[in-house]
C-alpha cells in the first residue's frame, strides 16, 4: 500500500465465475472455458455453472506467464544464432 500499487484481497477459497476469471485473466469468457474443458484449467460445476478456485486462477496465470518468458528466450536465441539485429 505504501508503494501505491493496486491490491487485490480475496478470501481463502474464493471462487469465481468463468467471466470473473476471465476478466481476472483479460481474456474472452469463452477462451476461460475452451481452457477449461482441455484440461489446463480445472474447475468444478454447481449444477450447470463453472466455478474456478482462485488459487487454480493464479496457478494457471503464473503457468502462462512462464511459458510466454521461456518462448521469449528461445526466440532470442534463435534470431542470435541466425544472426537476426533487432
Amino acid at each position: 500500500m505504501a508503494k501505491r500499487e493496486p491490491m487485490l484481497l480475496v478470501p481463502q477459497k474464493h471462487e469465481l465465475t468463468t467471466q470473473e476469471a476471465a476478466s481476472f485473466l483479460n481474456v474472452s469468457r469463452p477462451f476461460v472455458i475452451k481452457e477449461i474443458e482441455a484440461n489446463r484449467l480445472k474447475c468444478r460445476k454447481v449444477n450447470r455453472h463453472r466455478r474456478i478456485e482462485f488459487e487454480e486462477l493464479r496457478r494457471y496465470q503464473a503457468e502462462q506467464q512462464q511459458k510466454s518468458e521461456q518462448a521469449l528466450q528461445d526466440l532470442t536465441k534463435l534470431s542470435e544464432a541466425l544472426g537476426l539485429e533487432f
